[in-house]
């Protein structure tokens, strides 16, 4: 029996490794590649091949192909060695493949949670109030704020379901805050510490925003009910014919500030208890009922007529069921969302038309409004081009939703 050549041997498993970088590392990317794009994973005779093909190619560069070498001890374990090592690298690549979460972004990467060392500051509705801390900033290219009103935005506070993720929560707070204060732009950033940063930016404009295009506003003195509010659509009986339109603002004669729905009286004044009985209503701004002005837009020619007259009474029109909101409602019920989404500089949407971009058809969502700057456009037309930093509201099924979000950014 002849005696086993370790030394060949050695060198075999030498040469093998060399030789096996290559082929490894293209067994491993096969193996990781469709695992992960299709959940298939490849047969090892498939990578046997596949690898004995690549060695065949490496190892006739560093010179394994001469005849001597391939039929010597040396030869026949490094070509064992090549094969164990692909099929090991295939191995790990599927394994990897499984592994690594489906549609990986940046965006999910940040999608943290709130700390669980808040868990005392969660009330017993699951909810948590948020507070900005230091100075609210000023965005560049805006009008600073207002002393009032960076003084409201710094002492505010605002409570969320406390298992959303940080993502959701600064959206829903920038929707609270554009809506409240009507901003024409705001920036929030939210940590781990429930800690709000705010960078904010007034509307240049503030009744005028409120005027329908072709309106003219006009006040007149009146005997006003309790729970006016803007938007409300009022006719003013006037000598010469009666006159209709919605309110764009109310104010009750001696009124410091304009009464709030919900609003707490001077002994309710909120503590400073982090766990409230009950979450905050939502604040609308209305009068308190009794001599003062009402300012309602009308046709120009209805606006004078308002004009030649000192005084007059007014009449609340009934505005029924809240349609919109009704509407939310049957959407929900069918397992659809509503989010807000950006378009990126970037992106394939920005300076395309809806119609051009078949949102629907293509991503099987639907925009229902857009925000641009100070502008808000409802259930936009085809025709409309798409710009970078517009605000979408969009509404579809939750994995669609996050598809479209990838395509806007």
């Amino acid at each position: 029996m002849p005696p086993i050549p370790f030394a060949e041997i050695l060198v075999g498993i030498y040469l093998g490794l060399l030789a096996a970088i290559f082929p490894s590392l293209i067994a491993f990317s096969v193996g990781f590649g469709f695992k992960y794009f299709t959940n298939v994973t490849v047969p090892g005779l498939g990578v046997v091949v596949l690898g004995g093909a690549l060695a065949g190619v490496s190892g006739g560069l560093m010179g394994l192909m001469d005849p001597e070498l391939a039929e010597s001890w040396s030869g026949i374990i490094a070509v064992l060695v090549i094969l164990m090592a692909c099929l090991w690298a295939h191995s790990q690549g599927d394994k990897l493949g499984t592994a690594t979460p489906r549609k990986l972004t940046l965006k999910t990467l940040r999608e943290h949670k709130l700390s669980t060392d808040l868990a005392d500051r969660v009330d017993s509705y699951g909810q948590i109030r948020l507070r900005p801390i230091g100075t609210v900033h000023d965005i560049e290219g805006y009008p600073p704020l207002s002393d009032d009103l960076r003084a409201q935005l710094e002492s505010g506070s605002w409570k969320f379901p406390a298992n959303l993720s940080l993502a959701e929560l600064e959206d829903r707070l920038e929707e609270r805050l554009l809506t409240d204060h009507e901003l024409a732009e705001v920036s929030v950033t939210v940590d781990r510490k429930g800690r709000v940063e705010l960078a904010a930016a007034s509307s240049g404009a503030g009744l005028s925003r409120r005027v329908p295009a072709g309106k003219r506003a006009v006040s007149i003195s009146t005997l006003l009910p309790t729970g006016l509010a803007r938007g409300d659509s009022v006719t003013v009986r006037l000598p010469d014919g009666d006159v209709t339109g919605p309110v764009v603002s109310a104010r009750t004669t001696g009124a410091e500030t304009p009464a709030t729905a919900e609003s707490p009286s001077a002994d309710e004044t909120e503590t400073d208890d982090e766990s409230d009985a009950s979450p905050p209503a939502q604040t609308v701004a209305t009068t308190t009922g009794g001599d003062g002005q009402v300012t309602v837009a009308l046709s120009p020619e209805k606006a004078r007529r308002v004009i030649r007259s000192e005084t007059a009474p007014i009449v609340v029109h009934s505005r029924g069921k809240q349609r919109e909101y009704e509407a939310i409602g049957v959407l929900k019920q069918n397992g659809n969302r509503f989010r807000k989404v950006t378009v990126g500089t970037g992106s394939s949407l920005a300076g395309t038309t809806l119609g051009s971009a078949r949102v629907r058809d293509s991503h099987d969502v639907a925009i229902l409004a857009v925000r641009r700057l100070s502008e808000r456009i409802i259930a936009p037309r085809g025709t409309m081009e798409l710009q970078a930093g517009d605000a979408l509201i969009v509404v579809g099924k939750r994995d669609p939703l996050r598809a479209f979000e990838e395509v806007a950014k």
